[in-house]
């Protein structure tokens, strides 16, 4: 009987299961819901699945805006317009996160107008969905950009007793002075997990190990 010959395989190929766990290992940022901003920002039953936006007074805004998106035709507009003491933003809730796995929190921000008295916070809170409570936070990432967006980027591991993370883009007004007067827009935003060490063996004979350990690199200092 005559030996079947194995099939060639192209140097740097894949097989089918390997392309599938590359694609959800490189490609994680889509769990984010309207990213773009692009449909409308509302107060929904809970942030799980959704942007739920959050203000403290009629002075604040937190809303879609056409006047300056990024990409697409709307981008994210958080303002406080001359009110010391306020706050407003948007949260969106990601539950079944694993403790110890690395989560990037990332995308584009420019202030609409010279901020004064205003601050912006970034941030995420990770939280046990089975007990409601919050485990722990991030510092605030508090960038200003005046003009052209800017890219913020926020890398953290899951805490032990938490399996939900949320994502948080606000302005607040609490800095001394007279004027707090500020508004910012926010647009392209992702969520994504950073992977481990042991994917980059996998990657190795596939052609993107080194997209992905730049990808990683960029994700640290962005």
């Amino acid at each position: 009987m005559k030996k079947q010959s194995a099939p060639l395989r192209r140097p740097g190929s894949c097989s089918l299961a390997t392309s599938l766990l590359l694609a959800g290992t490189l490609s994680t940022q889509a769990q984010v819901f309207n990213p773009g901003f692009e449909s409308p920002v509302f107060r929904a039953e809970s942030p799980v699945g959704s942007w739920f936006p959050f203000q403290s007074n009629p002075q604040t805004g937190a809303a879609n805006s056409v006047d300056s998106p990024r990409s697409g035709n709307q981008s994210l507009l958080l303002s406080i317009f001359g009110v010391p003491d306020s706050f407003a933003g948007v949260v969106q809730e990601f539950r079944n996160l694993q403790p110890g796995v690395e989560y990037t929190f990332s995308g584009w921000h420019a202030a609409a107008e010279v901020p004064v008295g205003v601050q912006v916070e970034i941030r995420i809170e990770w939280r046990n969905s089975l007990t409601d409570t919050e485990v722990s936070r991030t510092p605030n990432l508090s960038p200003v950009s005046l003009g052209a967006y800017d890219a913020f980027a926020i890398t953290a591991e899951v805490p032990a007793d938490a399996n939900a993370a949320r994502l948080v883009l606000a302005v607040q007004s609490f800095l001394p002075g007279d004027v707090h007067t500020g508004s910012f827009h926010f647009d392209d935003v992702s969520f994504a997990s950073v992977p481990e060490p042991g994917t980059y063996a996998l990657l190795a004979g596939t052609g993107l190990a080194g997209f992905a350990l730049l990808r990683r690199r960029n994700r640290r200092t962005g």
